[in-house]
């Protein structure tokens, strides 16, 4: 299956949904962003909408794309029904972005690792931003080698579950490094999320308490963060 098609039939089964206002990674990115009243917010990815009503229900200006023909519809005829009038979806690659107005500000959840080739990407993501323009990305990250390996030749056998479709791969260290050759970057990684991978894929959740109680304890730990399979990045 294509992606197109994977996410088309994601977003058929999955339509646009309400924010949790207490979701952390929206309130991570607000926290970052500031007033974001009148300013004009890219939702890069925009899936569900969920973080585009999130945004708008505070007053930006927000322009939501993705490449699902099925999500930007299903975000069109909410707002059309609900009266939300600054919200702008359109269905377009994040390649296209260049081609519209600057943003102030740019978000995006797990959708970098999405985008190639990345390099191409960064600089047309520079280019679509006002000078002091910020952006929030929550994503995935390859750091840890032996994730990657899980990943590579366990995920989609042996009955371990896969997610995602197939042309997807973590957000690599060297991608990272692109996006540091046009911006301020700042990694964060919000929590561990290393051993309860293992309950999430190979156990079907057994052993949860105990694979989040190893994640709560080496995370105390700075130098083992960045292997954590999560990551905030705030670029500037």
């Amino acid at each position: 299956m294509s992606s197109e098609s994977f996410w088309n039939d994601i977003y058929s089964h999955n339509p646009t949904c309400i924010p949790n206002e207490d979701d952390p990674v929206l309130l991570t990115a607000l926290d970052y962003f500031g007033d974001v009243s009148g300013v004009r917010l890219l939702d890069l990815g925009c899936g569900d909408g969920r973080s585009s009503l999130f945004f708008a229900k505070r007053g930006a200006n927000v322009v939501s794309i993705d490449t699902s023909a099925v999500s930007i519809e299903n975000l069109s005829q909410f707002c059309q029904a609900n009266g939300i009038n600054n919200i702008t979806p359109i269905q377009c690659s994040a390649f296209d972005i260049g081609s519209l107005e600057p943003f102030d500000l740019v978000f995006g959840t797990m959708i970098l690792h999405h985008l190639e080739p990345f390099a191409d990407f960064a600089k047309v993501l520079r280019s679509s931003m006002v000078s002091s323009g910020k952006a929030y990305f929550y994503e995935n990250s390859a750091f840890s080698g032996l994730l990657i390996w899980f990943r590579n030749n366990i995920v989609g056998k042996y009955g371990i579950p896969k997610f995602g479709d197939d042309d997807e791969f973590p957000l690599m260290p060297e991608e990272v490094e692109h996006l540091k050759n046009h911006f301020n970057v700042k990694v964060v990684h919000p929590e561990l999320l290393f051993f309860r991978l293992a309950s999430l894929y190979a156990l079907k959740g057994k052993l949860h308490g105990l694979t989040n109680k190893l994640d709560e304890y080496f995370f105390q730990f700075p130098s083992f963060r960045k292997y954590s399979y999560r990551q905030n990045l705030f670029l500037s």
